[in-house]
């Protein structure tokens, strides 16, 4: 097996490796905005192709194969193709998706949604959902070249990430409003519980759809799903076990029925009272780590939770990343480096994506500053 892919394989494991494993554009929560993209090729001054934008809403960008041996990182990224039919651009900036949510560009680039077919109900009901116009897990859109893309990224002997859609939680919002999906959860719990069900029945049948298609090449799979803000979760952790985890456990063995693939799971925010509950399920990696939200401190969490599930992320995109010096950044990847990857159980990457306001030269730093940093043997206290 490749040294890269061993790496990955390893640390998820909680192997010691001869470094942390690199992550950088694996999944579409550790890529870099394309803005930031621009910026850093022609620093590196790379006049390779075309920059590969990562869905219209996100304006992600998917890194080249140079950068990434550039930075000698250790996985590589396989998405699905866009849906066919059933999405359109309304006009230049704004863009109606296949769920029937309408996205709007700001003035920063980044699409924000505005409407969806369930917003502003006063009184939900179950029937509603039966009749919606709901995508076909089927469509072929989804899965144009996914084989042929997953071939050649096993090809580079790198960890391989079948990124999945967003789950029952993001999608249940861009559906029916921020807001008003949080107040079902308590209110109106029988039209919220359907529409998770549609959702989490859709998610599983495009997963198994994908990985009859190319599941011999993926060795992770990969979702987000926020549960929880910069200092608590959104809802009850009753809540989340009550409705929220039987559903994202159905979607976890679905995965592992049909492939020999780890878990990454993504939520933001301050999410430690539930990374138990993460475990439970088969969530084997924790992304972004953010550090900097309330209760995740890496040393903590590394004690408290270092056994059960391993870290995703880590470097701080709220102070160090945006505002500290290289130096800074050097010293602060190993230190978080010799918490979180003591013992193996870590994958370094930014917290969150890459955004514009991070200098070129701090991207820079923290990457070769981790390939050059080894474990340290310090045990995380």
């Amino acid at each position: 097996m490749n040294i890269h892919r061993q790496r990955v394989l390893d640390s998820l494991n909680h192997k010691e490796t001869d470094r942390v494993p690199i992550d950088f554009g694996g999944t579409y929560t550790t890529t870099i905005f394309y803005a930031a993209y621009e910026r850093l090729k022609a620093e590196l001054k790379f006049a390779g192709p075309e920059t590969q934008i990562y869905s219209k809403t996100r304006r992600l960008a998917i890194p080249d194969e140079a950068i990434l041996q550039r930075f000698d990182v250790d996985t590589r990224f396989v998405g699905l193709g866009a849906y066919d039919g059933d999405q359109r651009e309304i006009d230049e900036d704004t863009y109606l998706d296949e769920w029937g949510t309408t996205w709007k560009k700001t003035e920063d680039g980044h699409y924000l949604y505005v409407d969806g077919p369930f917003f502003d109900l006063k009184k939900p009901n179950r029937e509603r959902l039966e009749t919606g116009n709901w995508p076909d897990p089927d469509n072929p859109g989804y899965y144009k070249g996914l084989r042929e893309r997953a071939e050649k990224q096993r090809a580079t002997g790198a960890a391989v990430i079948l990124n999945m859609p967003i789950g029952i939680i993001h999608q249940g919002q861009f559906l029916r409003g921020f807001g008003d999906w949080l107040k079902d959860l308590y209110k109106n719990r029988a039209f919220t519980e359907r529409m998770m069900d549609k959702i989490a029945e859709h998610w599983i049948a495009v997963a198994e759809n994908a990985l009859d298609i190319c599941g011999d090449t993926i060795d992770i799979v990969f979702f987000g799903d926020d549960l929880a803000g910069q200092s608590a979760p959104l809802f009850d952790p009753a809540i989340y076990r009550e409705l929220l985890k039987p559903r994202h456990a159905r979607m976890i063995n679905a995965v592992k029925r049909k492939a020999d693939v780890k878990v990454l799971y993504h939520s933001c925010g301050a999410v430690s009272q539930l990374i138990d509950d993460l475990a439970d399920i088969g969530v084997d990696a924790l992304n972004p780590v953010q550090v900097a939200a309330g209760d995740m401190e890496p040393a903590s969490l590394k004690r408290r939770f270092g056994g059960r599930i391993a870290f995703w992320g880590g470097i701080d995109t709220q102070r160090i990343l945006p505002f500290g010096s290289v130096d800074e950044v050097a010293a602060e990847v190993g230190r978080v480096i010799d918490i979180l990857g003591d013992g193996g159980g870590f994958v370094l990457n930014s917290v969150h994506n890459i955004q514009d306001d991070i200098p070129i030269a701090n991207i820079i730093a923290m990457f070769d500053a981790a390939r050059a940093h080894g474990l340290s043997g310090k045990r995380a206290g």
